[in-house]
């Protein structure tokens, strides 16, 4: 049997760096856990601005910050939402509006109080938004810590948020790096390349709902049925369940990628999606189920490492042993 140089040199070189992850003892105890500063926050705009008017029922009021960062660590991280407070008054009654207060991570990314019922129509409303906050303010932050506004509603709730289509999803394979997390390391250590498996998606278009903003889809991924929005233990039922956030869009047909979700066996994925608005208004499309399966990763040229730390050490050394007889029997061949 001959043998074939290109399978045997990529398999050779790559077995430095196979002994290198898999003999090198473990750095936990030089791993210290990054601590999270402390934040100071400030205010910068509010939208609608100031002095708006035909402002809908039913908007929301959005305020943006910016986030200045001290030198000390917290043990209890703070965001922004947690020191904020946002007042909305009648300014004919004098009574506030009851509501509450949402992260909202589109654009323009920030804090929106929303109306718990629709806002009378035609009226004056004024708001106050401020950051009630216990670090003292560094000297370098800029803006204030309090805004204060009003507005003037007009006669209409928004209009009805809308998909314009369905959901499009084809997979395909692609060459990645491959990853040594075993239990015990600092991080994820480069161990050689692998073929795995992405999706190319396309959300559809988008109309109506909040007027402020982007929009956001949020796909979940489960194998064989699909996850349904707001129903909680469905990890019992699959599994594969994964979460994809953030695919943001300003109503037109946008494509994304991402990789598919990693598991031991091959399984055929189902996904589940819904836009969501500023205002927190969400609309689900149809879940779609592919017929083709995801596979686990492959590793290029058949070249792998276990991913326990034992099993790793071993593999490198029957490698290393089984490139040495090769070697051997190669040069011991007699020559024709």
């Amino acid at each position: 049997m001959r043998l074939k140089p290109f399978l045997f040199v990529a398999c050779l070189l790559q077995l430095p760096l196979v002994l290198a992850v898999s003999l090198h003892a473990s750095p936990a105890e030089a791993c210290d856990p990054l601590g999270t500063q402390h934040s100071y926050y400030t205010l910068t705009e509010s939208f609608p601005a100031d002095g708006a008017s035909n402002v809908p029922l039913d908007a929301v009021v959005l305020f943006t910050s910016q986030t200045w960062t001290l030198g000390t660590l917290a043990t209890v991280p703070v965001t922004v939402h947690d020191v904020l407070s946002v007042t909305v008054t009648d300014s004919d009654t004098g009574e506030p509006a009851p509501g509450r207060v949402r992260s909202w991570w589109g654009y323009p990314a920030g804090e929106a109080w929303r109306p718990d019922a629709p806002l009378l129509p035609n009226r004056r409303y004024t708001f106050v938004a401020a950051l009630q906050q216990s670090e003292s303010r560094p000297d370098w932050a800029q803006g204030p810590t309090e805004l204060r506004g009003s507005f003037t509603t007009g006669a209409q709730l928004s209009p009805p948020l809308e998909l314009l289509g369905g959901l499009y999803v084809a997979l395909e394979p692609f060459e990645t790096d491959k990853f040594d997390c075993s239990p015990g390391l600092c991080s994820c250590e480069r161990i050689g390349r692998e073929v795995s498996t992405r999706a190319r998606v396309r959300v559809p278009g988008v109309q109506g709902g909040s007027s402020l903003g982007s929009y956001e889809f949020e796909l979940w991924v489960a194998d064989n049925t699909p996850y349904r929005f707001g129903e909680p233990d469905q990890q019992l039922e699959h599994k594969v369940l994964w979460g994809v956030w953030g695919v943001e869009t300003s109503g037109e047909p946008t494509d994304s990628t991402f990789e598919m979700p990693r598991h031991d066996a091959k399984y055929t994925p189902c996904f589940s999606w819904r836009v969501i608005d500023s205002a927190g208004n969400a609309r689900e499309g149809e879940p779609v189920c592919l017929k083709e399966e995801v596979e686990p990763p492959s590793s290029i040229f058949g070249c792998s490492v276990a991913q326990d730390a034992r099993g790793s050490r071993g593999t490198a050394f029957l490698v290393l042993l089984g490139a040495m007889l090769t070697v051997w029997r190669v040069r011991r061949r007699p020559v024709a």
